[in-house]
């Protein structure tokens, strides 16, 4: 085990930790990654100067994230999972944070055995808004990062501003409202746009948002809407996109997480809550 230990990775590691989340089915892209070493702990083990197993604890001063918790398939079995989680949540210890994530059926079990408990669900949806949707004209063109991290101060329960100013420099859409406080980014996928964070102080906020990022971007959408939002949610699947599954919140060190907020609309992503 001594060739199998945990250090922190770099930028420098982007492609690597796109390969090695893309080996286990996701569809990772290097904007992504960049947001995540910009605004986040990124460690993970290699062999031979290869990743093998990487996770992410993200910053939000009061509380963290923990995403992309991914061990390749050979080094499966050799309790490097468990490893990486025991050391990120000794961080979070020391700082007294508690920690949230979003859970795939095959890592709850792991999350469950160090007590984190299910705080919340989301709905996936993914398609793209039919044409003909006006975009309301409260939609505006968001200036600058430090406007996004402004609005979020007012809607959310933490300090979310290094992701907002890493995702506002990689996004491919930025748009706030005239009308109440409420911002919406978009992050290039390749072969879709994730949209998020959508926060707004109303559902007709999160809607106007919404219609802006599809005609931005264009194309097909994913966007991760909490299970509490079911008008939010029932409006995406009128506009054209369908439900492909849920996924469970999880919380360590506290019942919910500050950005379980009634103002969020859209996940900023499933790394980021």
């Amino acid at each position: 085990m001594s060739s199998l230990e945990l250090s922190d990775l770099h930028e420098a590691d982007v492609p690597q930790n796109v390969a090695l989340a893309r080996s286990v089915g996701w569809k990772d892209v290097e904007s992504e990654w960049r947001v995540l070493h910009r605004a986040g702990h990124v460690r993970g083990v290699r062999h031979e100067g290869q990743v093998v197993a990487q996770g992410v604890l993200g910053d939000y001063g009061n509380c963290a994230s923990l995403a992309k918790m991914v061990v390749a398939a050979a080094y499966q079995g050799r309790g490097l999972g468990g490893r990486m989680l025991d050391g990120f949540l000794k961080l979070a210890e020391a700082r007294h944070l508690p920690v949230g994530l979003c859970a795939t059926e095959q890592g709850r079990p792991l999350y469950a055995s160090r007590g984190f408990q299910v705080s919340g669900e989301i709905a996936v949806l993914f398609g793209e808004v039919r044409a003909g949707a006006p975009v309301p004209a409260t939609v505006v063109t968001l200036a600058d990062a430090e406007r996004a991290v402004e609005l979020d101060a007012r809607l959310s329960g933490c300090d979310r501003s290094r992701v907002l100013r890493a995702r506002f420099a990689e996004a491919n859409a930025r748009l706030e409202l005239k009308t109440e406080p409420g911002f919406a980014l978009a992050l290039d996928h390749g072969d879709h746009t994730l949209v998020g964070p959508i926060v707004a102080e109303s559902e007709a906020g999160a809607r106007a948002l919404l219609l802006g990022v599809a005609r931005a971007a264009r194309g097909k959408l994913r966007v991760d809407v909490p299970l509490s939002q079911q008008g939010f949610r029932s409006w995406l699947v009128e506009q054209g996109l369908a439900e492909m599954g849920h996924r469970v919140e999880m919380a360590w060190g506290a019942q919910s997480m500050p950005w379980q907020a009634p103002a969020r609309f859209v996940l900023a992503s499933q790394a980021w809550g």
